[in-house]
């Protein structure tokens, strides 16, 4: 039989490390398998927005809660690598009042996540409606080898 040992480079593998260490983080936060952490404590571990990444053949998809953001508090950068959200939630109290309960706050938010195929940053399309934001990323087309035949001097 026959045993082929295949290395992988130092960049695959921070990346299955930081995924793990997302997919950690994700279960922690879960407010189902959570329920038994103070909610402060939750919210103090996620200020950030919960996203889903989902792909097709020819796109990318980020999905993102934002509850209580407004569009104008909303920013994307994005590059052919990796995209940010970042924006702000402000929360007021009315003039007079007093919190009795306060689980929601105003909170600040970056999130970058690196795409794992490269992206045409020149054709990104976001939507937002009803708190979630919708970012579709077209994949860039793969690069074309083509052999180059060698001409005799």
């Amino acid at each position: 039989m026959n045993t082929q040992t295949i290395l992988t480079p130092a960049a695959n593998a921070m990346d299955s490390l930081r995924q793990e260490i997302d997919r950690i983080y994700d279960r922690v936060t879960t407010t189902s398998l959570a329920s038994h952490l103070p909610t402060r404590f939750l919210h103090s571990l996620r200020a950030h927005p919960a996203i889903n990444m989902l792909e097709d053949d020819d796109n990318l998809y980020i999905e993102a809660e934002l509850p209580g953001v407004q569009l104008s508090d909303l920013e994307i950068n994005a590059s052919d690598h990796s995209i940010t959200i970042s924006g702000t939630r402000l929360l007021d109290n009315p003039a007079n009042g007093t919190s009795i309960r306060r689980e929601r706050s105003t909170i600040k938010f970056a999130r970058t996540m690196k795409m794992p195929v490269h992206v045409e940053a020149d054709h990104i399309d976001a939507s937002f409606a009803g708190g979630i934001l919708t970012v579709k990323l077209p994949k860039a087309r793969p690069e074309r080898t083509r052999r180059i035949d060698i001409q005799e001097a």
